[in-house]
């Protein structure tokens, strides 16, 4: 079958596992992505007359994996290291947060479905330009669950994040509170630090709507061909450097140019994760621990810091003094 899918979207397998998927960039046999619900009778949430359990943990999915569907796991050649992802013949279905976004404007809506759908229309963009993804994706959603929140196209991610500004001056969404605030950076980077917490209330990206927690993902949309380049994880390091550019923080992946690098050769800190979003800033003098990685492409080859695995981390200075 061909099956394409990006960051955002989510599918099922034949044996109902539903994964969500990491980048847009796949190799041709299989879409990589991470088990996150799993069909368990004693699971708190529910579709239809199947029970689910939600695995946020990354070493626990793994672990799930590894012991019960190890065909799920397998080294890639291209990130050198071991991935989770689907086979191409072991999807039942794929999950678009765009489909979802336009079935909710138009259907019966629960509580939380229609606070994400008045979220996304406050949004002053087309929401043909968005998605709706996580939980309510899948429909395994619980009055306690989230809004994920998907936006397509550089132009449209940075109007949206502008509004969001807007839309906070407005007292239409809120920033967390000490408690929710602390909450987070203690789930986050394993500390409640009180320029952790205020770091976390500041950010943009997640808050507040109507009671209810929203975390956005800004998607460039732009597509690397799997091969096209090789990432080759050599060890784990810690650095200190200074933020050079925090243009693409927003973005999924994020990125981020430094220099006064204290391991000369890294020019910039990656992630796909969201966590690291709007962690730092221009000017900021940062510690972070992660994957030295070397990337080789057709015309050049460069090193980086690739953040994501348990334990890894980006700090600016004034949240670890």
């Amino acid at each position: 079958m061909t099956t394409t899918a990006q960051e955002g979207d989510f599918l099922e397998s034949t044996e109902g596992l539903i994964f969500d998927v990491k980048g847009s960039c796949h190799p041709p046999n299989r879409i990589i992505s991470y088990v996150r619900y799993i069909p368990d009778p004693k699971g708190d949430r529910k579709r239809g007359k199947k029970s689910y359990r939600k695995i946020y943990n990354l070493e626990e999915r793994h672990q799930f994996l590894k012991e019960k569907f190890p065909s799920y796991l397998y080294f890639d050649p291209v990130f050198q290291r071991e991935l989770q992802g689907v086979p191409l013949e072991s999807i039942t279905k794929v999950y678009h947060p765009k489909e979802k976004l336009a079935e909710l404007c138009t259907a019966h809506r629960d509580t939380l479905e229609e606070c994400a759908v008045q979220l996304a229309q406050s949004l002053d963009i087309p929401v043909e330009t968005m998605g709706i993804s996580g939980s309510i994706l899948v429909g395994l959603h619980t009055v306690d669950s989230d809004i994920d929140v998907i936006v397509y196209k550089e132009a449209s991610c940075i109007q949206v994040y502008h509004q969001l500004q807007k839309l906070s001056e407005q007292g239409v969404v809120q920033q967390f509170d000490t408690e929710k605030a602390q909450k987070k950076a203690q789930f986050r980077w394993g500390s409640q630090n009180e320029s952790l917490v205020t770091l976390e209330q500041k950010k943009v990206m997640h808050g507040l709507f109507k009671g209810k927690e929203y975390f956005f993902r800004f998607l460039k949309s732009e597509y690397k061909k799997y091969g096209d380049i090789q990432y080759i994880p050599l060890h784990k390091a810690t650095l200190k450097a200074v933020i050079k550019d925090d243009t693409e923080s927003i973005f999924t992946p994020c990125r981020y140019l430094i220099e006064d690098s204290s391991i000369e050769s890294i020019e910039q800190l990656v992630s796909l994760r969201g966590r690291f979003c709007e962690q730092a800033q221009k000017g900021d003098s940062i510690t972070a621990r992660g994957t030295i990685e070397k990337v080789v492409s057709k015309t050049k080859e460069y090193y980086q810091m690739m953040l994501g695995d348990a334990g890894d981390y980006l700090l600016p200075k004034r949240s670890i003094q």
